[in-house]
């Protein structure tokens, strides 16, 4: 069982976050700011662009502030006290990597809204396309908007989990439990548990079948994971 009220320690006022969302592996291609902590309920309060929204613990993940220069400009920090106006400034030749002329005011951040309550890519593009459709968007703008959209909310997922890691020990990369390791892993022969840091040890464990698993076990944690779902650092097989 998770214990929110623990989770909640992790947060603070102030912190920059982003929301998780495991079921489609995807993390949320815009940012919020941790408004308050509520640990007697286990639940941290958000200030998105679109609005503030009491969230569970275990769908924020905290990352580093410079990852907003690659965000739509609507979506940025620069309203925030404290953040960098000057290097947000220095950013603006990324912002042609958004349609930002050529779309309505405020677009970015509807787009942000129907992303949060979980609408796909269809769903999103019939929503907004109705709300601006009497406007006169260009539908093919709109259309490459929101497919790059969602592309950089699934490639984003990559990034933070490699970020997280640093290279330092084995970390969730996709579905189905897979891992990877990193490269000083692979060549001791043994991962680091992923929950503590400990060295993992192989062990097997035999079926009723008479079937035996190869696995690795943390002794500290008892955390455990077949050999097989740990991949290398570039998501190849490894031969444990």
């Amino acid at each position: 069982m998770i214990d929110y009220w623990k989770l909640t320690r992790d947060f603070g006022p102030g912190d920059i976050v982003q929301k998780f969302v495991p079921g489609f592996s995807e993390v949320s291609p815009y940012y919020g700011r941790v408004t308050a902590v509520h640990k007697g309920i286990g639940f941290v309060d958000v200030q998105w662009p679109f609005g503030n929204e009491r969230v569970s613990p275990e769908e924020l993940v905290r990352v580093n502030a410079e990852f907003a220069y690659y965000l739509p400009p609507s979506l940025d920090f620069s309203y925030y006290p404290g953040w960098d106006v000057e290097k947000q400034k220095q950013s603006s030749a990324r912002a042609t990597l958004w349609r930002t002329t050529e779309l309505p005011q405020g677009f970015h951040k509807e787009l942000a809204r129907a992303w949060s309550k979980g609408a796909d890519e269809v769903r999103a593009y019939d929503e907004l396309w109705h709300r601006y459709a009497t406007v006169g968007v260009n539908d093919e703008a709109m259309r490459d908007e929101i497919q790059k959209w969602y592309r950089f909310a699934r490639n984003t997922v990559d990034v933070y989990l490699q970020e997280v890691a640093r290279k330092t020990s084995t970390y969730w990369t996709g579905q189905n439990r897979q891992h990877r390791a990193t490269k000083k892993e692979v060549e001791a022969g043994k991962p680091f548990c992923p929950k503590c840091g400990g060295r993992m040890r192989k062990t097997l464990y035999k079926m009723a079948e008479g079937q035996r698993l190869r696995l690795f076990a943390c002794p500290k944690d008892l955390f455990i994971i077949r050999q097989r779902d740990i991949l290398g650092p570039g998501g190849e097989a490894i031969d444990w």
